[in-house]
C-alpha cells in the first residue's frame, strides 16, 4: 500500500503521521512549481515524511511545469537525506523536471523512474501570466531583501535593459534578451523566472512603496560540480553609492552556499569598470585570469578580467556579517 500526500498549494500542508502508520511506502505529490519559493516547503514535506521513515519514498513531480535552479538543488539534497536515513527514494519527473536536472548537471545522480524519466520532445510550459502575491524574500538585511521578481515587475527589466550605462558596465545577457525580445516574451520569462540553471533576484529596499533598485543573478549553475557565475546590476545612483551592489552580492553568495551548496563562484568584469573590479575584491574574489582585448568600448579594445571565489573564502567574508543559515533543511537534517 502506498500512502499519498498531495500539495495543491504551498500553504496546503497536512501532517504525514496519519499516513505513515503501517505503510512501508509513501508518495509525495507536488504540483505546478518547484522554484526557490517552493523549495523550502518541499524540503519540509520530505523531512516530515521521514519522521517515521518508510521503506520507500516516492516523490511525484509529474505535474510540475516550472522550476528554477533551486528545484534541482532541493531534489539533490532530499535524495541524500533519504539515503542517510536508509530510505529508498524514487523520483517521478515531469518533462520540465527532467530538463532541469539535465541542465543542472545532476541527471545521472538521481533515481528517476516512470514515463518522465526519459527524454521527451514536449516543450516546457511557461505560464502566460502569474498571480501577484506578497513579496517573499529569500534573504534580507536591515536595508534590503533579495527575492525573485514578480510577474508585473518584469517591465522593470525592460527599463534597465535600455540603460546604456548598465549595458556598458555589466553587459548582461539577461538584459540583452529582454531588450531584444521584450519583458513578456516566453524566452525572457523562462530566463528570468524559471531557468533551471540560474536564479534572478531583485534588490528590494525595505521601505514602504520602494521599487527594486537592481538585480543579482547566479547563472550557468552546475550543481554536480557546485559552481556558478555571478552578475550584479544596481541602477539606482543612491544605492550604488551606498555599496548595495557589494552587499547584495555578498548576501546572494551566502544564500547560494546554504541553499545550493555552491563551492565556487566566478565573475567576469570589463577592465574599465573599476567600480565592479573593486567591489569583487572587497567581497573576497581573487583575479584568476585575463581575456585579452575581448571588449570594444569607446573606440578601443579592453580586457575582460576573470575573478573567482571559493567556499572557504566566502565563509571568511561571511564572518563580517550576521547572516543566518538560509538553506532548506533544519540543522539536524542537513545533507
Amino acid at each position: 500500500m502506498v500512502s499519498t500526500l498531495q500539495f495543491w498549494k504551498l500553504e496546503d500542508f497536512r501532517k504525514l503521521d496519519e499516513f505513515m502508520t503501517g505503510n512501508p511506502k509513501v508518495e509525495l505529490v507536488f504540483h505546478e512549481a518547484l522554484t526557490s519559493l517552493e523549495a523550502p516547503a518541499f524540503c519540509r514535506a520530505v523531512r516530515q515524511s521521514l519522521a517515521t521513515p518508510p521503506e520507500h519514498l516516492w516523490i511525484n513531480l509529474e505535474d510540475v511545469k516550472v522550476a528554477d535552479v533551486a528545484g534541482p538543488a532541493a531534489l539533490h539534497q532530499a535524495v541524500r537525506v533519504c539515503h542517510t536515513r536508509g530510505v529508498r527514494v524514487s523520483i517521478l519527473p515531469s518533462p520540465m523536471i527532467y530538463r532541469a536536472l539535465l541542465t543542472a548537471g545532476i541527471l545521472e545522480e538521481l533515481p528517476l523512474e516512470g514515463p518522465g524519466a526519459g527524454l521527451s520532445s514536449a516543450v516546457p510550459i511557461v505560464p502566460l501570466e502569474e498571480p501577484s502575491e506578497p513579496a517573499r524574500f529569500l534573504a534580507r538585511t536591515d536595508q534590503f531583501g533579495l527575492r525573485p521578481p514578480a510577474w508585473e515587475e518584469l517591465e522593470i527589466f525592460e527599463t534597465w535593459a535600455k540603460d546604456p550605462r548598465l549595458d556598458q558596465m555589466v553587459g548582461s545577457l539577461l538584459l540583452s534578451l529582454c531588450r531584444h525580445r521584450g519583458p513578456y516574451h516566453p524566452d525572457f520569462v523562462a530566463c528570468a523566472l524559471h531557468d533551471p540553471s540560474a536564479i534572478t533576484l531583485v534588490v528590494q529596499p525595505l521601505v514602504p512603496d520602494a521599487k527594486p533598485v537592481g538585480f543579482v543573478r547566479l547563472f550557468n549553475v552546475n550543481l554536480a560540480e557546485r559552481f556558478a557565475f555571478l552578475e550584479t546590476g544596481i541602477v539606482h545612483p543612491r544605492s550604488l553609492r551606498a555599496g548595495w551592489g557589494i552587499q547584495a552580492s555578498r548576501l546572494a553568495l551566502a544564500w547560494a552556499m546554504d541553499a545550493l551548496e555552491i563551492h565556487r563562484v566566478e565573475a567576469k568584469v570589463y577592465a574599465y569598470n573599476l567600480l565592479s573590479v573593486n567591489s569583487l575584491r572587497r567581497n573576497g574574489f581573487q583575479q584568476e585570469g585575463v581575456l585579452r582585448e575581448a571588449k570594444t568600448y569607446r573606440g578601443r579594445r579592453w580586457d575582460i578580467l576573470v575573478f573567482a571565489i571559493l567556499a572557504d573564502e566566502m565563509r571568511a567574508q561571511r564572518t563580517q556579517e550576521s547572516f543566518p543559515y538560509m538553506g532548506f533543511w533544519e540543522p539536524d537534517d542537513r545533507p
